[in-house]
């Protein structure tokens, strides 16, 4: 698939807050709320799920991005729509992980992008749920 581009104004990331510059006295509650997502693999897995299927220009021009890194950003996008955290702050709240919490949390994202390249349009996407699997 080539890459697709949009205008930033296209994009559902940006309304959605992922870039968005916080005020000094909200930034440890985001930090701490995807480190807490983050570590939860099945609650992760379910945000990300959801960033897929209700950020579809967003994922489009991020999973053809060949030099972007697609598992960083699947995170960052399942912290944005889930808990409401910038990009920024959902890497601080990765660095509180344990290697083995990041793995895990990386297994999650990589089910997501599959889950995005097998399907690629929302209207192609089954209804998916980690408690139907």
């Amino acid at each position: 698939m080539s890459q697709v581009f949009y205008h930033y104004t296209e994009l559902e990331e940006h309304p959605a807050g992922l870039w968005r510059i916080t005020k000094p006295d909200e930034r440890e509650r985001y930090i701490d709320a995807s480190y807490r997502l983050m570590r939860n693999p099945k609650r992760f897995l379910e945000a990300m799920l959801r960033a897929v299927k209700e950020w579809p220009k967003s994922m489009e021009a991020s999973m053809t991005t060949p030099s972007l890194n697609q598992r960083a950003w699947m995170g960052h996008a399942g912290c944005c729509i889930a808990v409401g955290s910038p990009e920024d702050l959902t890497r601080l709240g990765w660095h509180r992980l344990t290697s083995k919490q990041q793995d895990k949390a990386n297994a999650a994202a990589d089910e997501a992008i599959e889950f995005w390249q097998s399907h690629k349009r929302v209207e192609a996407m089954p209804e998916r749920s980690l408690w139907d699997a």
